[in-house]
């Protein structure tokens, strides 16, 4: 019994030297931080405190009283890529190595996965996995949600950051926790891969059907898709079927030049910037152009930008048809700006209209066919759907054609 009582008595001397060695670090944090409010309260009882000294003094708080040492140029990029989120999720800042990364991927050649991921509603979201990429091979999906990459999530983390861990070296692994909305998060493990992507590729897909498939609008694909079309027709090829399905877009100008292969005057799209300054772009007249040969354009939700421009384009003008599903959606064009430190921002400095005016940011461009890729399929055997219905519908369009052009000859 007088054991018990002696290890309940130290217990209590324990506890009595706890609370008053708590309580004199409460004491002290408040009389520091009674110092510091008494520091900021000058300017704000001067009635001048503005959201610039309320910045200055987040920044002293941080370097002073956090509980673990700041570097100052953390901080002030942490400013700068708040400030571009804070304004549009397709605006952000990159630090000199992950502007490197994306001069590298424009070259065509970097370390990753093979995916374009972007922010909206505030949650990682894939554009489009890059075809013949491990992304693509892992099965993963337009629209799909990245929660977590490595089991970090990325709920507060940003698009530069999200890129930087998922891009590394050949044969490494990456996890990415998978939310498709209407099944269970699941986990995804993908090698990472050398990735080169071939921009432009072209196939006969039967004696009189020619089929290009562009991944993304890189410099010179323009001049690219016009030395396919003039291969094609060589070949034999009546008819055209462009696949734009997973381009994420990328160069306004190279949109241009594709969209002018296809047509010979006109306005493509046209940007207005804040000032409601408007910028006509048209047709590129250096390009040779063939209006006439039956025109089918594959599109999906993976289709952004660049790719709903020339898409765009192409429908307001009657001059082909948009086969597939609803594109991505993002009628905003961003500016690369350098910084002298080597960083650079990527900043939305303009919208964009198709020919007819129609601004479609967030709604996308509707196909006048609209089929769903069979995923199970797809997956299984490698077979795609949407391509096969475009071919079926390409015959009919060149035996329509050939129709009316005898008709027209009095044949």
């Amino acid at each position: 019994m007088d054991k018990i009582r002696k290890i309940l008595k130290n217990r209590k001397v324990f506890l009595s030297l706890t609370l008053l060695i708590l309580f004199s670090f409460t004491f002290a944090a408040a009389a520091q931080n009674g110092a510091v409010q008494e520091q900021i309260s000058e300017k704000q009882q001067a009635n001048d405190y503005t959201k610039a000294d309320a910045f200055q003094d987040v920044m002293f708080l941080l370097q002073n009283y956090y509980v673990e040492d700041v570097d100052f140029e953390t901080l002030i990029e942490g400013a700068i890529d708040g400030m571009l989120n804070k304004v549009d999720r397709y605006s952000y800042f990159m630090s000199p190595s992950e502007y490197k990364e994306m001069q590298q991927e424009y070259e065509g050649h970097y370390g990753g996965i093979g995916i374009v991921i972007t922010m909206r509603d505030n949650k990682l979201t894939i554009v489009s996995p890059i075809k013949n990429t491990p992304g693509e091979k892992a099965g993963l999906r337009a629209g799909d949600i990245i929660s977590a990459i490595d089991g970090k999530e990325t709920t507060e983390m940003s698009q530069m950051k999200a890129v930087d861990m998922m891009r590394g070296e050949e044969g490494t692994d990456v996890t990415l926790t998978i939310d498709r909305g209407d099944e269970d998060l699941f986990d995804v493990k993908i090698t990472r891969k050398d990735i080169e992507v071939p921009y432009v590729e072209t196939e006969m897909k039967t004696e009189e059907i020619g089929y290009i498939s562009l991944a993304q609008f890189i410099e010179n694909v323009g001049k690219d898709v016009e030395k396919a079309v003039a291969d094609l027709k060589a070949q034999g090829a009546k008819g055209i079927i462009l696949d734009l399905r997973n381009n994420p877009g990328g160069l306004l100008n190279e949109s241009i030049d594709v969209a002018s292969v296809f047509l010979d005057k006109g306005v493509v799209v046209s940007v207005k910037q804040k000032d409601e300054t408007e910028r006509i772009l048209e047709v590129n007249q250096e390009i040779n152009s063939d209006t006439q040969i039956p025109l089918i354009v594959l599109i999906n939700k993976g289709s952004a930008s660049a790719s709903e421009i020339v898409a765009g384009a192409v429908k307001d003008y009657g001059r082909g048809k948009l086969m597939g599903t609803t594109t991505f959606g993002k009628g905003v064009v961003q500016s690369v700006v350098p910084l002298e430190d080597g960083s650079a921002v990527s900043l939305t400095t303009a919208r964009y209209y198709t020919p007819d005016g129609n601004y479609i940011h967030e709604k996308g461009i509707e196909p006048e066919t609209k089929i769903e890729l069979d995923l199970e399929a797809a997956q299984e055997d490698g077979s795609d759907n949407q391509l096969d219905r475009a071919i079926e519908e390409m015959k009919n369009m060149i035996f329509v054609r050939e129709f009316q052009d005898k008709k027209a000859a009095g044949e």
